[in-house]
Protein backbone atom coordinates (compact mmCIF):
# COMPACT_ATOMS: atom_id res chain seq x y z
CA UNK A 1 0.00 0.00 0.00
CA UNK A 2 1.27 3.44 -0.74
CA UNK A 3 2.08 5.40 1.95
CA UNK A 4 1.41 8.63 0.12
CA UNK A 5 -2.84 7.90 -0.25
CA UNK A 6 -2.99 6.99 3.52
CA UNK A 7 -0.83 10.14 4.19
CA UNK A 8 -3.49 12.35 1.32
CA UNK A 9 -6.71 10.33 3.27
CA UNK A 10 -5.07 11.62 6.71
CA UNK A 11 -5.30 15.37 5.68
CA UNK A 12 -8.70 14.48 3.99
CA UNK A 13 -9.89 13.01 7.51
CA UNK A 14 -8.71 16.23 9.52
CA UNK A 15 -10.26 18.24 7.17
CA UNK A 16 -13.55 16.70 6.99
CA UNK A 17 -13.75 16.09 10.51
CA UNK A 18 -11.74 19.38 11.76
CA UNK A 19 -9.13 17.72 14.20
CA UNK A 20 -5.83 17.96 13.18
CA UNK A 21 -4.73 15.29 15.62
CA UNK A 22 -6.07 12.67 13.90
CA UNK A 23 -3.53 10.06 12.23
CA UNK A 24 -3.56 6.52 10.57
CA UNK A 25 -4.95 5.05 12.55
CA UNK A 26 -7.79 7.11 13.74
CA UNK A 27 -11.29 5.95 13.52
CA UNK A 28 -13.46 7.92 11.46
CA UNK A 29 -17.25 6.84 14.02
CA UNK A 30 -15.24 7.51 17.30
CA UNK A 31 -13.95 10.81 15.93
CA UNK A 32 -17.60 12.03 15.25
CA UNK A 33 -17.94 10.99 11.95
CA UNK A 34 -21.78 11.11 10.29
CA UNK A 35 -22.82 10.14 6.87
CA UNK A 36 -22.65 13.68 5.69
CA UNK A 37 -18.51 13.90 6.68
CA UNK A 38 -18.89 10.19 4.74
CA UNK A 39 -20.22 12.10 1.41
CA UNK A 40 -17.83 14.99 2.28
CA UNK A 41 -14.88 12.71 2.43
CA UNK A 42 -15.73 10.87 -0.56
CA UNK A 43 -15.87 14.31 -2.19
CA UNK A 44 -12.74 15.87 -1.11
CA UNK A 45 -10.77 11.23 -2.35
CA UNK A 46 -12.62 12.39 -5.75
CA UNK A 47 -10.98 16.01 -6.07
CA UNK A 48 -7.46 15.55 -4.42
CA UNK A 49 -7.07 11.86 -5.19
CA UNK A 50 -9.39 11.77 -8.59
CA UNK A 51 -10.76 8.24 -7.23
CA UNK A 52 -14.47 7.06 -6.77
CA UNK A 53 -14.70 5.24 -3.84
CA UNK A 54 -17.99 3.43 -2.69
CA UNK A 55 -19.33 5.68 0.24
CA UNK A 56 -19.92 2.55 1.93
CA UNK A 57 -16.18 1.77 1.67
CA UNK A 58 -15.82 5.11 4.02
CA UNK A 59 -18.00 3.38 6.77
CA UNK A 60 -16.34 -0.45 6.11
CA UNK A 61 -13.07 0.50 6.28
CA UNK A 62 -12.66 3.64 8.77
CA UNK A 63 -9.65 4.51 9.29
CA UNK A 64 -7.25 6.34 6.84
CA UNK A 65 -4.75 2.79 6.59
CA UNK A 66 -7.73 0.22 6.17
CA UNK A 67 -9.46 2.53 3.30
CA UNK A 68 -6.25 3.06 1.46
CA UNK A 69 -6.03 -0.36 -0.23
CA UNK A 70 -9.84 0.35 -1.13
CA UNK A 71 -8.88 3.71 -2.98
CA UNK A 72 -5.93 2.97 -4.86
CA UNK A 73 -7.97 -0.06 -6.42
CA UNK A 74 -11.02 2.32 -6.91
CA UNK A 75 -11.56 3.58 -10.55
CA UNK A 76 -10.65 6.75 -11.34
CA UNK A 77 -13.23 10.12 -11.07
CA UNK A 78 -13.34 12.49 -13.72
CA UNK A 79 -16.39 14.95 -13.33
CA UNK A 80 -18.65 14.31 -16.48
CA UNK A 81 -20.39 17.67 -17.66
CA UNK A 82 -24.21 18.06 -17.83
CA UNK A 83 -25.37 16.73 -20.65
CA UNK A 84 -28.22 19.09 -22.70
CA UNK A 85 -31.19 17.93 -22.34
Amino acid sequence: MSIDVTAQLVTIWRAALKNDALDAESDFVEFGGTSLTAVRIRALIRTELAKDVDLLDILDFPTPTELAPAVVAAPGWTEQPAQPG
